[in-house]
């Protein structure tokens, strides 16, 4: 099953042979641990004040400054908690299903070691995820602070349900941790630059980034190799399981917040989700969607997924 192979795979091969014999120099978990304490900055705010969508809300404003910096410390915590997610339910799972042959396209022995390198990285992300949380929750009083389920998988979660298993729902695994991997949140990107934030949440978001940039372009050969080989009516399916993962995970996630400002007892609260969600209908989340335009190039998707792809 692992270790099983065979050729049936079409993927630009020194692509591939490149990012599997960098991986020893390249990633963060070959890296030399951070000394956490050594860069965190009592004054400065664990999260980027411009991604606050309510930052100058009118009740908001009448808030004190030391409860926004825990307000703030809170967004980290849930936003790193998002990202544990991400790879722990979309991207992981899709990668083991690859590796035990679940679909086609993916037996070549130079894929599965690239999978599994993929999920050393996505593993390491979580701890190093973990450990800048737990340090904001000791700092911050956080400790009784419960992130919910992002909205995309809670959506995910309904589709699975409805799915049947098999084909269909490895299907739909893999499209969702297609959009996951191959169109990089623009997020990550403005945490990583950001140089008003705490240094290690910055140093530790760029790491991730850089492993991510990566995994976007092994995403984009093994996806497109396992696409090539589905069946007419597959790749059909496959094509609405990525529309509909690209309009859940450009949605705005209210719900973010609003678990946030309930645990703060921010007041106003209520007007400012009222707000909040006024402001988000209709709005699409910004993302980097040039390897997954390549990939749809490369394959022949044409479809109108309802919003385009720039």
């Amino acid at each position: 099953m692992y270790t099983n192979v065979n050729h049936d795979a079409a993927f630009e091969k020194d692509v591939l042979e490149r990012i599997g014999k960098s991986w020893d120099t390249r990633v963060a978990v070959r890296k030399e641990r951070l000394d956490l304490t050594d860069y965190y900055q009592t004054s400065l705010p664990d999260f980027p004040i411009a991604m606050v969508p309510f930052w100058n809300d009118t009740d908001f404003a009448k808030v004190d400054n030391e409860l926004k910096l825990r307000l703030l410390a809170a967004a980290w915590v849930a936003y790193n908690e998002k990202a544990i997610y991400l790879e722990d339910e979309i991207v992981l799972p899709a990668c083991s299903q690859l590796l035990k042959g679940r679909l086609p396209g993916a037996g070549d022995p130079l894929v599965k070691q690239v999978l599994a390198q993929v999920q050393v990285d996505e593993q390491f992300h979580i701890l190093m995820c973990l450990d800048v949380c737990n340090l904001a929750r000791k700092r911050h009083q956080l400790d009784e602070f419960i992130a919910p389920i992002p909205s995309l998988g809670v959506e995910l979660d309904q589709r699975l349900s409805g799915t049947e298993t098999g084909a269909p729902t490895q299907l739909l695994r893999l499209a969702y941790a297609a959009v996951a991997e191959m169109s990089i949140n623009a997020y990550l990107n403005q945490v990583a630059s950001d140089m008003t934030i705490q240094p290690i949440n910055r140093i530790n978001t760029d790491m991730h980034r850089r492993d991510e940039s990566v995994h976007s372009i092994a995403f984009h050969e093994i996806v497109g190799s396992v696409y090539k080989e589905l069946e007419p009516a597959q790749q059909s399916c496959f094509r609405d399981h990525l529309g509909n993962a690209l309009r859940t995970f450009t949605t705005p996630d209210v719900g973010f917040w609003t678990s946030i400002l309930e645990y703060m007892e921010i007041p106003g609260r209520e007007r400012i989700v009222s707000r909040l969600n006024q402001a988000d209908a209709g709005r699409r989340l910004s993302r980097d969607y040039t390897v997954l335009r390549s990939l749809f190039k490369k394959v022949g998707i044409v479809e109108d997924f309802g919003f385009a792809l720039v």
